[in-house]
């Protein structure tokens, strides 16, 4: 975004008009809900405006969302559309009253994550090696069903967008279904992330009656044998295809996740053919981070020129394969701004499209690692974690404090809402706003949420360090500096 229009943002949203008036909308209560509330639902069309105060305080909004969405390019009747939907609806409340709270900022800290991914078990049918969770066949210890639909309510009260069941392997919870059901009923954006080993066609249907939104089938590989290999349980592979069939049959929105290590990164290509193939809509490659099980195998982790080199790749499948090509790694950001020569944009790391200008403002506002800002982990005891690959450190656990003041006044969150403070050479590279490195990885390999993400060509010399202690040696590697 050109300094002039972050200008004009903060000139705009930091006012002493606008901003003590969104703050005021965000803090007062009509019938239970928020003036915002009242008047972002107005906005849609989804409710009327009953009386005096909430015709003013939906006045109010429509000309802020006006001014917004003329600064950015938006077309504001598209944009009404959209928030017919309440998930997304959401989204804007927490930016609205986070613009109140806090003012403009870059990145935009967020008074509520968009995402919380739930493990929802430690319970798993398979024993996979890169496993963060250390998965198992045992609950001990797991919120009861009463505790996680009180968990429900704290996330709703929040006014956290969307959920995304994980585990372990959620869809063997004997619990699962009537607390997703629940999820879609409060209006979250309602996703599963699963080996998908355990989805018939029945358990599909299911998932599409209660209004299961996305879901996300775990394939590491187009070779049977290697996915088994890696899965730990033979047979893995052809129940996951069946599972990823049974969605696309069901009309749901199937994508395909896959773990990227040396074993598979080349492959990515035929595993992106095999999902265009099945009908899957979306293939996203993960960043390897080693933690839980993944501790066993950190030398299958992608060097910085494989990880270049393997992100270029999945830019360039993207435009041959039609179909959405995501990943993990902060880095994708900037290799898909370099590689198109800024005609596509990534205004979240994991996404690349056409440069649409009101994407590349937001990228910069949002952009890159999402962990303890735009996202956090709900752990199977209630613990909440900045990220699902960061379980040593705890915010707070929702059975002792509502979720809404463990992120409001938890200190440590304010290291992963600021680029400017990242040690070298993320803290100094000119793309920190829309990568700033996977905070995850430079936790697990430097203990260290402030270090350098290892895993980039950038930092090259912190990878040289890493292999040193590791007694491993490499040849024939060029640096690169940031810049």
């Amino acid at each position: 975004m050109s300094t002039e229009n972050i200008t004009l943002i903060r000139t705009i949203f930091g006012s002493p008009i606008i901003r003590p008036i969104i703050r005021f909308l965000s803090t007062h209560e009509y019938n239970g809900r928020s003036l915002l509330n009242h008047a972002l639902t107005i906005y849609s069309g989804e409710e009327e405006a009953e009386n005096l105060t909430l015709k003013l305080a939906s006045s109010i909004i429509s000309e802020i969302i006006s001014l917004g969405a003329k600064i950015i390019k938006v077309n504001e009747d598209e944009a009404r559309k959209l928030f017919k939907n309440k998930a997304l609806r959401r989204g804007l409340e927490v930016i609205l009253r986070s613009l109140g709270r806090y003012g403009v900022t870059v990145p935009q800290k967020l008074d509520s994550p968009f995402l919380v991914v739930w493990n929802f078990t430690n319970l798993c049918n398979l024993k996979c090696k890169h496993c963060y969770q250390n998965a198992s066949s045992t609950m001990e210890g797991e919120l009861t069903l009463e505790e996680k639909m009180d968990a429900l309510k704290q996330l709703e009260e929040a006014g956290v967008s969307a959920i995304a069941f994980s585990g372990g392997e959620p869809l063997i919870h004997p619990h699962f279904f009537q607390v997703a059901k629940e999820a879609v009923n409060r209006g979250f954006y309602t996703a599963v992330a699963t080996n998908g080993t355990t989805i018939t066609y029945e358990v599909a249907r299911k998932m599409k009656e209660i209004g299961i939104n996305y879901v996300e089938i775990s394939l590491d590989s187009a070779n049977p044998a290697r996915h088994d290999g890696f899965r730990g349980v033979n047979g893995a592979w052809r129940k996951a295809v069946e599972g990823i069939k049974n969605c696309v049959k069901n009309e749901i929105f199937t994508g395909i996740a896959v773990t990227a290590l040396k074993r598979n990164y080349k492959e990515c290509r035929e595993i992106i053919s095999l999902a265009k193939n099945l009908g899957v809509k979306r293939v996203i490659f993960f960043n390897f981070i080693p933690v839980g099980r993944g501790e066993d195998i950190v030398k299958e982790d992608l060097d910085p020129w494989e990880r270049e080199e393997f992100l270029t790749t999945l830019y360039e499948a993207m435009r041959d394969y039609g179909i959405e090509v995501l990943s993990t790694a902060p880095q994708y950001a900037r290799v898909v701004i370099q590689r198109s020569h800024g005609t596509c944009v990534s205004p979240v790391h994991f996404y690349a499209g056409p440069a649409v200008t009101g994407l590349n403002y937001l990228a910069e506002f949002i952009g890159g690692c999402g962990a303890g800002r735009i996202y956090c982990a709900l752990q199977p005891n209630g613990d909440i974690t900045p990220c699902v690959f960061i379980p040593d450190i705890i915010l707070g656990n929702i059975r002792k404090r509502r979720f809404r003041e463990i992120w409001n006044s938890t200190p440590i969150l304010s290291a992963f809402q600021s680029k400017d403070i990242l040690k070298n050479n993320c803290g100094k590279c000119s793309f920190r706003y829309i990568c700033g490195g996977c905070r995850a990885r430079a936790y697990a390999y430097f203990k260290d949420i402030l270090a350098p993400d290892p895993g980039c060509i950038y930092n090259s010399e912190q990878y040289e360090k890493i292999l040193r202690e590791m007694h491993v040696t490499i040849e024939g590697k060029v640096k690169v500096h940031a810049y």
